[in-house]
């Protein structure tokens, strides 16, 4: 049982973090890598100030030093079924820069309260314990597959603040807000593209058989039939390692378009396992299929002309700026041997949009300040991500939800290009 569920963990993980394939340029120049315009604190300010946070920088860096206010976050740093610690590697060099910087918040130091959930259901639980009883007025999310933290989290009041959204109690939680559409919003990107734009009939979707997965195919499902496209629906075992069967399967009804639901191993037995097949259709993965390392193990024939959900503009403007700022800080505050491109841009992009919530909050920070400042956002700016609105109503049936939006891109000799603009997946899962 716990191998079944190690390796699910695997898949669910990367599915969940397929949105943030980080493409290394764009049309405009570099994506995620670091500015040497941007070294030292005085530099480093004048590049934040041209970002989405640009309102709140100082004029000159500006260090906090008054009584902490202590953030919570919730990830799973160590267990034999993964440990994903640069996700909180990436909170702490953002907390980092914000103190040393920006002043924290109205002078006051952030200080980040990590909880290892070790990948197990009574550590969630006792992670969200003991966050309510340290009193911390939010918690920010990493990774926490059975999401017990989350529930107990929202049974206190306390908001559950970002991070990558796998559980059901992640997108459903009364007091849960997700700047991703995780697995959902990759999904239905991918059927209403397929539909509308790619003009197929018929779509195969081979997906894990198991939680985040199998409900973000099934959501799938339903978008595409409401298009009147014809859908097979082809699972293939948690654990497997030979997807043979399931895309043989796939390509028997001869589609118009393949969905490849798989990470990890699983992109390169895709990529190439459609490609032995002859397979004359249009090719949808996660965008954690993108990434280099796994692009860079498969000949060029087999990518090309693949198509990726991303949840950042690639065509450069003010979301370069936050890229950069990015990695600038990643590069200046992050721990040795730290990415910048990868999963972290998620947690990052999460702790800048509470900071921000959290400098705009008028009287003291509680739990109910901050959900109810949450919850008041409307087409709010978001770091790397499309504007959001925390009001509940994003996306059919998962609440927490509050920019779900979508980019989809296609890779030509191992580049991506961006080829639709936002698609508003929330509003396409109302329809």
């Amino acid at each position: 049982m716990w191998t079944a569920i190690a390796g699910a963990l695997v898949l669910v993980t990367g599915l969940a973090a397929c949105s943030e394939a980080a493409p290394e340029k764009s049309s405009s120049g570099a994506r995620n890598e670091s500015d040497p315009s941007c070294e030292g604190s005085a530099a480093l300010i004048e590049c934040a100030r041209r970002s989405t946070i640009g309102d709140l920088v100082p004029e000159k860096p500006t260090a906090a030093t008054g009584e902490p206010l202590v953030i919570g976050m919730v990830n799973q740093e160590s267990s034999v079924a993964g440990a994903y610690p640069e996700l909180s590697q990436a909170t702490q060099a953002a907390v980092d820069f914000v103190n040393e910087n920006l002043g924290g918040v109205n002078g006051r130091p952030i200080r980040l309260e990590i909880c290892n959930t070790g990948f197990s259901t009574e550590e969630s639980a006792g992670c969200g314990q003991r966050l309510v009883e340290a009193k911390v007025p939010a918690v920010l999310g990493g990774i926490d597959v059975f999401g017990n933290s989350i529930q107990t989290l929202s049974d206190n009041g306390v908001p559950y603040v970002g991070g990558i959204p796998i559980s059901k109690q992640s997108v459903t939680s009364e007091t849960s807000y997700q700047w991703s559409g995780g697995s959902w919003g990759a999904t239905v990107a991918m059927a209403e593209h397929a539909a509308k734009k790619g003009k197929a009939k018929k779509v195969s979707i081979v997906y894990g058989d198991f939680g985040s997965i199998a409900d973000s195919a099934e959501t799938a499902r339903r978008v595409l039939e409401g298009y009147d496209v014809q859908v097979q629906m082809v699972p293939f075992p948690i654990l497997t390692t030979d997807l043979s069967p399931a895309l043989t399967a796939a390509a028997s009804s001869d589609p118009d378009a393949v969905f490849v639901l798989a990470t990890d191993t699983g992109c390169k037995a895709g990529f190439e396992g459609l490609r032995a097949l002859g397979v004359d259709a249009a090719k949808y993965f996660v965008g954690s299929c993108a990434a280099p390392t796994i692009i860079d193990s498969v000949d060029t024939e087999a990518t090309d002309g693949a198509i990726f959900n991303v949840e950042g503009p690639i065509l450069g403007g003010d979301a370069d700026a936050d890229g950069t700022l990015y990695a600038s800080v990643i590069d200046q505050y992050g721990e040795p041997g730290l990415d910048p491109v990868g999963a972290g841009t998620v947690t990052f992009r999460s702790f800048m949009n509470l900071y921000a919530i959290l400098r705009g909050i008028d009287g003291a920070i509680t739990p109910a300040s901050i959900n109810k400042a949450l919850r008041a956002t409307a087409d709010e700016p978001s770091f790397m991500g499309h504007p959001y609105t925390c009001d509940r109503n994003q996306f059919d049936g998962l609440p927490a939800m509050c920019s779900p939006q979508q980019i989809l891109a296609q890779m030509k000799n191992k580049q991506l290009k961006q080829i639709t603009d936002w698609i508003d997946v929330g509003a396409i899962s109302r329809a």
